[in-house]
């Protein structure tokens, strides 16, 4: 599989172009390259499925679905996997990326405050009382 920066490069030099070649490269759609990252960071922190059903305020049908690439999950429902997974700032990032939700932006206020929860590696409740504490929507 080509790198970010190759399949940039390719995209620079052909414009248009880059279409034709596309079902060439066997690129993945959103779901599946999200439900791989998920895979991978479940086996490198040693999460199972159900560890993520405890920690997180999802159901088990829906994480199950999530984590198959049967179902994309909104925003907040990454960042309670990312909570969940003990993802840092940039896996977490990469996670909502991966999901087509914004990142994390710190000039927004209550994204400023989820990543300094990330950065104390804080959980789930931890970071639904930081987020209370300061007049801001829980996860």
């Amino acid at each position: 599989m080509s790198s970010t920066g190759d399949l940039f490069e390719m995209i620079d030099r052909s414009g248009a172009g880059f279409l034709e070649k596309i079902d060439d490269l066997k690129l993945g759609n959103a779901n599946s390259l999200l439900s791989s990252y998920i895979y991978e960071k479940m086996d490198k922190y040693d999460i199972t499925p159900r560890d993520i059903v405890t920690k997180t305020n999802i159901s088990q049908s829906h994480v199950y679905q999530i984590i198959s690439g049967k179902r994309g999950a909104g925003r907040d429902k990454l960042i309670e996997l990312a909570l969940a997974l003990g993802l840092d700032l940039d896996e977490t990032q990469l996670l909502l990326t991966l999901g087509q939700s914004g990142t994390l932006y710190p000039k927004v206020r209550r994204d400023a405050a989820i990543i300094c929860c990330i950065k104390e590696h804080m959980d789930l409740y931890e970071t639904n009382e930081c987020l209370k504490k300061i007049n801001e929507n829980e996860l």
